[in-house]
């Protein structure tokens, strides 16, 4: 398939890339809740008359076969969005109280949409599958890839190999990240309360403090990281909730902690486990308390697959030029359940550049998250490249090109 120019983009696609973006931010839907968002989707592939199903309740799997058979290449979309009160003020802002796109789950959307219509007008001069995997419920786990991995989405055809690519509201448009090798961590969550005595503030001596005793707790885990896992280790144990006591005066008796835990290596994952749950027996046995203990194992670290890798940042290079592409050093401590997807077939994960350089950028996650309008052709125009590269390429599965 020929190379598909930014200017031809630009010319026949980008307004219909704004106008479905923006539908989608006004919109957003959360996790197992992506209905609307589902029958969205499927108006767009029937207009197109592009084959699918749907899956994982509020997911959908589109397919389309070029001119003859050949490989057969994933890319994910995710579409979920998150329990956020947007306060960006844009004109095309969420017009749905505490719901909102701020993670650039409708970004991924719009390039889904855009990379099926491309090849649907150009399907005669491909050969091989493309399946656009409209994924629900990534922020939350289990997540929706496995339910879809569950329901068949990697056979019939048989997936030869995957790709993803994330917003980043760090990186401008045109620019995008990637390594060999794991680029996402295990995220794992934990949950803890430490057990005490109430009793009145002024006669500490008659009750067992378990403020004392989560201060105590939450000091010593972070040696953990720095004391007792080496500095070329990757790890982050992070506490979001602390909740415990009742007034100034009382002894509080019971705290109760929750947070996440981060690491690459599955045996520095295993070993935090331990090591948190001896800390906490020493902990209660020097005060006297008890405590209970949780610790959840969320999505596991993603490992690019270096062929892959290889192959896709080297057509992003020719499409846009040597410097668009940043291999980044170390991995990134957050997470995605595309790792799932990337544990059964080669896969890579990318970062594409969504910022702005007119206003600041801020976090995913965060209530004034948002996606420069014109890094969407961007990420359309790579999707097809990496697409192109990996139908073509004899380093992927399926019979060489």
């Amino acid at each position: 398939m020929e190379h598909i120019s930014l200017s031809y983009i630009e010319e026949n696609l980008e307004s219909y890339l704004k106008e479905t973006y923006t539908f989608l931010h006004q919109h957003p839907e959360l996790s197992k809740e992506e209905y609307e968002t589902q029958a969205f989707i499927v108006k767009e592939l029937e207009r197109l008359g592009i084959s699918y199903r749907k899956m994982a309740k509020t997911g959908v799997c589109a397919e389309l076969t070029g001119a003859e058979l050949g490989k057969t290449i994933l890319i994910r979309c995710d579409i979920d969005a998150l329990p956020i009160d947007e306060q960006t003020g844009l004109d095309y802002a969420s017009t749905r109280s505490c719901v909102m796109h701020a993670c650039g789950h409708d970004a991924h959307v719009t390039v889904g949409l855009g990379l099926l219509t491309i090849l649907k007008e150009r399907e005669a001069d491909w050969k091989g599958t493309v399946k656009v995997m409209f994924q629900p419920s990534e922020e939350v786990h289990p997540g929706g890839a496995k339910l879809m991995i569950d329901e068949g989405i990697l056979e019939n055809p048989k997936v030869d190999a995957a790709i993803c690519l994330h917003t980043n509201p760090f990186l401008t448009p045109g620019k995008f990240e990637m390594k060999k090798g794991y680029m996402l961590a295990n995220t794992d969550r934990i949950f803890v309360s430490l057990i005490g005595k109430g009793g009145h503030a002024a006669a500490p001596q008659q009750g067992i403090d378990a403020i004392a005793m989560a201060g105590q707790f939450i000091s010593g885990t972070q040696n953990i990281v720095s004391r007792q896992t080496s500095p070329l280790d990757p790890a982050v144990i992070t506490y979001g909730t602390v909740n415990g006591g009742f007034t100034s005066n009382v002894m509080c008796d019971r705290v109760d902690i929750s947070g996440t835990v981060r690491t690459i290596k599955k045996e520095t994952q295993d070993r935090i486990e331990q090591q948190i749950e001896a800390l906490l027996q020493s902990v209660t046995s020097f005060w006297g308390g008890t405590y209970e203990y949780e610790y959840n194992r969320g999505y596991p670290a993603c490992w690019n697959d270096p062929e892959m890798t290889e192959v896709v940042s080297n057509a992003i290079r020719t499409a846009f030029g040597d410097d668009k592409v940043v291999e980044v050093e170390h991995p990134y401590m957050s997470g995605d359940d595309f790792s799932i997807v990337a544990s059964h077939v080669p896969s890579v994960f990318m970062y594409w550049g969504t910022g702005s350089t007119e206003k600041e950028n801020f976090p995913w996650h965060n209530a004034k998250y948002h996606v420069n309008l014109d890094a969407l052709k961007y990420g359309m125009a790579t999707a097809v490249e990496c697409i192109a590269a990996l139908l073509e390429t004899n380093k992927v599965g399926g019979e060489e090109a």
